[in-house]
C-alpha cells in the first residue's frame, strides 16, 4: 500500500475569513482615509491575486520527462532515475514533482516518494537524479509523476498527475550452481558444429544456391524474393536441446514461497550456463505470467532466447489451481525430436509422474528436481536416485544456507 504523498502548507490567501478581513481592512482604511492601511490592504490583495493567477498558469509550457538507464535489471543492480525539467515561457515558477518508489525497487524496507522542488527561471532547465538499488525479483510499475507548479513565493499550487508510467522487470537472482545432470538422448554421436547432420527445424539465414548441394535445402521464397536461387543455412545438429518444466503446485502456500523463488534462480543461473554453451534452450510452465505473456516458450538458440526466459520467470507467479503442465503441453507445444527434459516441483506427486509417463510415450529423458521430499509418493526404487535431484544439492553452501 502507498503511503500518503505529504502535502506543502497551504497559503493563508484561500482562506475566505483572511479575504474577507482584508476586505474589511480596506473598507476600513477607504472609510478614515488611512493611506498606509489602504497601500497595505491593496499589496496584499494585489499579491494574493496575482499569485492565484499565476499559479493557474504555472504549468502550462513546462515540460517533465523521467529517463531510466535500464528497464530490465538483476536484484542489486544499479537504476538510475534521471529526472528533467524545463520551463519554456518567460514566467518563473516553482515546479515540483514526486514519484512513488515500490520498497523492492529502492532496497529499502518501505516504499517512498522521490520528491524534488525547484525554482525555475525563464526558459531554464533543470536535471537531477536518484539511485536505487532493487532486491527482489518481480515486475514493478512506477508513476505515474505527479507534478506540482506554483507562484515563486509559494502562496498557490496546481497539481497535475501525468500518464507517464515505466515498467520495471527485476530478474532472478543468479546463484552458484553445481553441475546439473542432463539426461540424454544419442541419436547423431556428434554433437553441436562438428556434426555432419544439419538440422532443418533450426534456419538462421540464407545464402546463394551452391551447385551440388540437395534441392530440398533450397529456400523457394527467398529464392523468388532475390531473383535468384536462395538455399537454406541451418544450424548443425545439437547434441543437447533442454526443455525446462516449472510446475508451480503446491509452491502457492506462504511457507513454499522461498522454495519457488529458490527454484527460479536455479532455473535463471542454469539458462545462463546453458546460453553461455550454446545450447538450445525452451520453457513451459503453469505459472500465472503477469502481464498475459506466454506460458511456452519453444525450444531455441535465438541470440534473445535467454532474455525472454529471464523475463518470463520474472512475471512468473504461483496459482492456487495450475493446470497440469502435461495437458499444457500436450494441447499448445509440440515437442521436437532429440529434447532432454529438466522438471522443477515443490516435490514428487502424482503430477510428477504423470509427466514421467507423458515423456517416456514419447522418447523424452526427463530428470525432476524438487525442494522438498514427500513421504507419501515417491518414484520408483529403480529410478529415484537417477531421475530426481533435490534443490539444495544444487546450490553452492553460501547459497543453501540463504
Amino acid at each position: 500500500m502507498r503511503p500518503l504523498l505529504p502535502e506543502a502548507p497551504v497559503s493563508i490567501f484561500p482562506l475566505f475569513f483572511t479575504q474577507i478581513f482584508m476586505l474589511l481592512f480596506l473598507f476600513l482604511a477607504l472609510l478614515f482615509d488611512v493611506i498606509e492601511l489602504t497601500l497595505f490592504s491593496l499589496l496584499i490583495l494585489t499579491m494574493s491575486l496575482g499569485s492565484y493567477l499565476w499559479s493557474r498558469i504555472s504549468l502550462n509550457n513546462v515540460k517533465c520527462s523521467i529517463e531510466l538507464n535500464r528497464l530490465r535489471l538483476f536484484p542489486d543492480q544499479e537504476l538510475k532515475i534521471g529526472i528533467r525539467a524545463i520551463n519554456s515561457k518567460l514566467l518563473p515558477v516553482r515546479f515540483g514533482i514526486h514519484l512513488y518508489i515500490p520498497r523492492t525497487v529502492s532496497g529499502t524496507d518501505t516504499g517512498h516518494w522521490i520528491a524534488k522542488e525547484i525554482g525555475l527561471l525563464w526558459f531554464q532547465q533543470a536535471v537531477f537524479f536518484s539511485e536505487l538499488h532493487p532486491n527482489k525479483r518481480g515486475v514493478y510499475d512506477l508513476g505515474p509523476p505527479r507534478l506540482r507548479g506554483g507562484d515563486p513565493f509559494g502562496f498557490f499550487f496546481r497539481k497535475k498527475v501525468t500518464t507517464e508510467q515505466f515498467e520495471i522487470v527485476v530478474y532472478p537472482r543468479i546463484v552458484s550452481i553445481r553441475p546439473i545432470l542432463i539426461p540424454k538422448k544419442e541419436f547423431y554421436g556428434i554433437p553441436g558444429a562438428r556434426s555432419p547432420v544439419e538440422d532443418p527445424i533450426y534456419i538462421f539465414g540464407t545464402r546463394d544456391y551452391q551447385p551440388g548441394r540437395p534441392a530440398r535445402g533450397i529456400h523457394w521464397k527467398a529464392s523468388a524474393r532475390h531473383h535468384r536461387l536462395q538455399e537454406k543455412l541451418c544450424e548443425p545438429a545439437e547434441q543437447e536441446k533442454v526443455l525446462i518444466l516449472l510446475d508451480v503446485d503446491q509452491f502457492e502456500n506462504e511457507p513454499a514461497m522461498e522454495d519457488f523463488e529458490r527454484s527460479l534462480e536455479v532455473i535463471a543461473s542454469f539458462v545462463l550456463q546453458m546460453d553461455l554453451r550454446g545450447i538450445a534452450i525452451g520453457f513451459v510452465t503453469n505459472a500465472h505470467i503477469h502481464g498475459g505473456r506466454s506460458k511456452i516458450i519453444p525450444i531455441s538458440r535465438s541470440p534473445m532466447q535467454m532474455q525472454v526466459i529471464l523475463e518470463t520467470l520474472a512475471r512468473a507467479k504461483t496459482n492456487k489451481k495450475p493446470d497440469p503442465l502435461t495437458g499444457l503441453i500436450s494441447k499448445g507445444y509440440n515437442i521436437p525430436w532429440g529434447v532432454s527434459c529438466l522438471y522443477f516441483a515443490f516435490q514428487l506427486s502424482t503430477q510428477t509422474r504423470s509427466a514421467g509417463a507423458f515423456m517416456k510415450h514419447r522418447k523424452v529423458p526427463i530428470r525432476f528436481i524438487v525442494t522438498q521430499r514427500s513421504g507419501a509418493f515417491e518414484m520408483p526404487e529403480d529410478s529415484k536416485e537417477e531421475n530426481t535431484c533435490y534443490l539444495n544439492n544444487l546450490l553452492s553452501k553460501e547459497n543453501s544456507s540463504r
